[in-house]
C-alpha cells in the first residue's frame, strides 16, 4: 500500500509539473525548438539609385540666347554630334547617350552656367546607396551584392562593392552590376543586399532565443540558462561560435 502511495504521489508531482510547464510556456507565449545545421548569409541591405558615369552638361559662364536647338530630350545622340548654338558659340556632344534634360528652348537667354542640356550615357551605369553609419562600418569593397529591381522581382543580379566613401556627412557605396538587366534607366532605385558573413554547415540558433548573450537550453529533461557566443546571422537564425549547443537540444523562444 504504501508502495502504491507513493507512486501515485510520483505521478501526481510529475503531471503536475507538465501541468505547470506547459500552463508557463502558453502565458508566456514560449515554445521550444531545435539547433539545426546549415548555411547561412549576413546582408547588409540599402535602396540603390541607378546613375551613369559619364553625363555632360552644356553650360556656359555668359549670359547668352540659344538661336538654335538641334536635339531635343530623349534624342539619341554621337560623339561630336552638334547639340545647341547659342549666340555665336557652338556646342556638340563629346560623347554618345540620350539628352535626358533640355531645359531652354530656341529664343530663349539663357543665365550665366544654367543647364542648358544634359546628355547621358546609359551604358555606364552604377548604382549607389547612402547607409547609416553602424551599416556601413561592415562593407567593404570587392564584397558581393544582390541587386533587385521592383519590375523584376523574380530576377536578381550580381554585383560588387566597388567604392566606399563618404559625402557631405552621408556614407556612400558604389556597386557595380555584371549585367544590367534591359530597360533600366537612371533615376530608378533597386534593392541591394551587400554581403557581408556567409558560412556553410554551421550550427545555428533561433535569433529569437537569444537573450542578452544567453539562452535557455533543455538537454535529457534539464534546463537551463547558458552563454552562446554568435558571429554571422541572417533575419532568423545565427551561427553558433561558443556555447555548449547540440542538434539534439531544445531551445525556448518567444512566440510571434
Amino acid at each position: 500500500m504504501k508502495k502504491l502511495v507513493l507512486v501515485i504521489s510520483i505521478v501526481v508531482v510529475i503531471a503536475l509539473g507538465a501541468f505547470s510547464y506547459f500552463k508557463y510556456f502558453k502565458n508566456k507565449n514560449l515554445s521550444e525548438i531545435n539547433p539545426k545545421n546549415g548555411d547561412v548569409v549576413e546582408s547588409i541591405y540599402g535602396l540603390g539609385t541607378v546613375l551613369s558615369d559619364h553625363v555632360y552638361h552644356v553650360r556656359a559662364g555668359l549670359s547668352l540666347t540659344v538661336k538654335n536647338l538641334y536635339v531635343i530630350e530623349g534624342d539619341h545622340v554621337k560623339k561630336n554630334q552638334t547639340l545647341v548654338q547659342l549666340d555665336d558659340s557652338i556646342f556638340k556632344s563629346p560623347l554618345e547617350g540620350i539628352v535626358t534634360q533640355a531645359t531652354y528652348k530656341t529664343g530663349e537667354l539663357v543665365p550665366p552656367q544654367a543647364n542648358v542640356l544634359t546628355i547621358t550615357d546609359l551604358n555606364k551605369l552604377f548604382l549607389e546607396i547612402s547607409l547609416e553609419q553602424q551599416s556601413v562600418l561592415r562593407v567593404k569593397k570587392g564584397q558581393h551584392v544582390k541587386v533587385s529591381f521592383e519590375s523584376l522581382r523574380n530576377s536578381k543580379f550580381e554585383g560588387l562593392v566597388k567604392q566606399v566613401y563618404p559625402r557631405e556627412k552621408q556614407f556612400i557605396v558604389r556597386v557595380d552590376l555584371e549585367k544590367w538587366p534591359e530597360g533600366v534607366l537612371p533615376g530608378m532605385t533597386a534593392d541591394v543586399a551587400i554581403i557581408v558573413g556567409q558560412r556553410t554547415n554551421v550550427i545555428l540558433i533561433p535569433l529569437s532565443a537569444i537573450n542578452s548573450g544567453k539562452v535557455m537550453r533543455t538537454r535529457n529533461g534539464k534546463a537551463e540558462k547558458i552563454d552562446v557566443e554568435v558571429g554571422v546571422i541572417d533575419e532568423n537564425w545565427a551561427e553558433v561560435l561558443s556555447g555548449n549547443i547540440e542538434t539534439t537540444d531544445s531551445l525556448v523562444v518567444k512566440g510571434k
